[in-house]
């Protein structure tokens, strides 16, 4: 679907919502894109990238958005890409679904007082900003989940410990830290082109600032990882503890009870009248012996 979005006398700003072959071949006539860049704008999963020609700069970033189903390009299940050609008298954007904050780009453009003298660079300055805020929000959300999760885990919460969320949490932020990075080289690569120094720095700024919240989660959840499976470990061993004290307890009195157990007719002690009585006492002084060992070597 063609739209567009803002019209003044330096510019176009058109908008390409999921279009057709015809339609694009249409906008390669008129603007003279270069036919492999448009193929990258097209290709859902592909990663963010900039090529400078004479008459246009084409630069492909991506936007966070979750799915709730999984794709073999993990890219693909956390961001989608947004196509940007940068002309001199033109601004064409390009996605296979609605893009959330163009409207409110359009809106906020509209509502400038030097709207007219507005120029290509400027939108696309707004575009790439508004890009790297849809990766804000969900690393804050990462990071309270991880602090829910801390909690949960040092409390002893069983009911709230959940790896398999928490695999998905990391997953979600390793790949918002990658598309992060192959953003900042692509300002990085962008950066002979530019005349405004202090816009670009700081989209440059910004960026690093969201990419440094997504490596921080990694790190925590990397640690928490780590950190689940020794407590699990440590209950497990606090479980191997326990039993190995109960059988040490149980096992010699075990091996007597067998002994006595065993109805030989010529066993010496078995017609003892005070037979039974001797060796329940043989078994409380054994317990009383373990259980003084274990307390001296602080066991219990």
């Amino acid at each position: 679907m063609e739209n567009i979005l803002f019209q003044n006398n330096c510019f176009t700003w058109y908008n390409l919502e999921n279009p057709d072959e015809k339609k694009v071949s249409e906008y390669l006539n008129q603007f003279s894109l270069n036919p492999f860049t448009v193929q990258d704008a097209l290709e859902a999963g592909h990663l963010p990238k900039f090529e400078h020609f004479e008459d246009f700069d084409f630069i492909l970033i991506r936007f966070y958005g979750k799915e709730n189903r999984s794709y073999a390009n993990i890219m693909r299940e956390f961001s989608h890409k947004i196509g940007i050609f940068v002309g001199n008298n033109f601004v064409i954007t390009i996605a296979q679904r609605p893009i959330p904050f163009l409207d409110e780009i359009k809106d906020e453009v509209d509502a400038e007082k030097n709207k007219e003298n507005l120029i290509p660079k400027q939108l696309f300055y707004k575009i790439f900003k508004r890009t790297l805020n849809t990766y804000l929000q969900p690393a804050i959300n990462i990071s309270q989940e991880i602090d829910l999760y801390e909690n949960a885990l040092f409390t002893r919460q069983n009911s709230k410990l959940d790896l398999k969320k928490l695999y998905k949490l990391k997953r979600e932020s390793a790949t918002c830290s990658k598309v992060l990075v192959l953003t900042r080289d692509v300002l990085n690569e962008y950066k002979s082109y530019v005349k405004s120094v202090s816009s670009f720095k700081d989209l440059q700024d910004h960026n690093a600032k969201v990419l440094h919240l997504h490596n921080q989660n990694n790190d925590d959840l990397h640690n928490l990882f780590n950190l689940t499976l020794s407590m699990s470990d440590m209950r497990a061993n606090e479980i191997m503890k326990i039993l190995t004290i109960f059988s040490a307890f149980f096992l010699p009195l075990t091996f007597i009870a067998g002994i006595y157990g065993m109805n030989f007719n010529f066993m010496p002690e078995l017609h003892y009248k005070w037979g039974y009585f001797v060796v329940l006492g043989v078994m409380l002084v054994i317990v009383i012996v373990i259980y003084s060992w274990f307390k001296r070597k602080k066991f219990l």
